[in-house]
């Protein structure tokens, strides 16, 4: 079973962002300043996981990096800034055990279950603060969206029902009538194609390190499943994004 349903996750990735990927220019119009990870944010960061949370295929378990964050935090910093200034992404921080998790319909159906990726506790540590930083870039770029509600900190699907009423109560109060329009892209985790999520960044202005360390991040992923301790053969990800990682 775990062999079946990689099989199909894997399919509906693209082939054709590898090219795109490969061939995007990486080198204009982000900023080339300084970025510096401290070993007060990476202290912060380790101290914040929750240990009952499951580790990734590098087998580190997020407990023990919690109760060894005073030790870790100043050897971690420089590995992470070492990464960063170099672009080179451990081959560990690109692989991933997907856990599938049913959805509903047919058990028998693997389009009715969700692959969560269960990465690298490390990495995700590196990913939160790269995460900060790039929205900081976008907004004082003047690049993030005010209506967008999704993956906005202190905002929700109730902060974005709270806004849509308000606006559809406030044209109702008017006279005037509404259409709706709701939209749902099947597969949005996994078909994002790399090389036009790299230009994307680009022109957002977000620091041109962090840009290549995500293009190297997002370079020869890997994943299997596991299921019920099956653990099923590795295949390439050549588009997407991993649903659970942080970026």
């Amino acid at each position: 079973m775990a062999q079946y349903l990689n099989k199909y996750f894997a399919s509906v990735f693209n082939e054709t962002n590898e090219e795109l990927r490969n061939n995007g220019n990486l080198t204009n119009g982000t900023k080339d300043k300084e970025v510096d990870i401290t070993i007060s944010e990476v202290k912060a960061k380790l101290e914040q996981l929750n240990g009952s949370k499951s580790g990734g295929p590098d087998n580190l378990h997020p407990r023990i990096l919690k109760e060894l964050a005073h030790e870790l935090a100043s050897p971690l910093a420089k590995f992470f800034n070492k990464s960063l200034n170099s672009g080179v992404v451990p081959f560990d921080w690109r692989i991933a055990n997907i856990v599938p998790i049913f959805k509903k319909g047919k058990k028998s159906d693997p389009g009715n279950y969700r692959p969560v990726s269960l990465t690298s506790v490390v990495c995700k540590i590196l990913e939160k603060i790269l995460k900060e930083k790039v929205v900081r870039d976008i907004e004082a770029n003047g690049n993030w969206d005010k209506l967008q509600h999704g993956f906005t900190k202190g905002r929700s699907c109730q902060t974005n029902l709270i806004s849509f009423f308000e606006k559809v109560t406030d044209f109702l109060d008017k006279g005037n009538a509404v259409d709706l329009i709701y939209l749902n892209f099947s597969k949005a985790f996994d078909i994002v194609p790399h090389g036009e999520l790299l230009v994307k960044l680009e022109k957002i202005g977000i620091n041109m390190k962090v840009e290549r360390w995500i293009s190297n991040w997002l370079k020869g992923r890997l994943q299997r499943v596991i299921l019920k301790g099956e653990l099923s053969g590795w295949r390439k990800v050549t588009s997407g994004v991993p649903q659970g990682s942080v970026l």
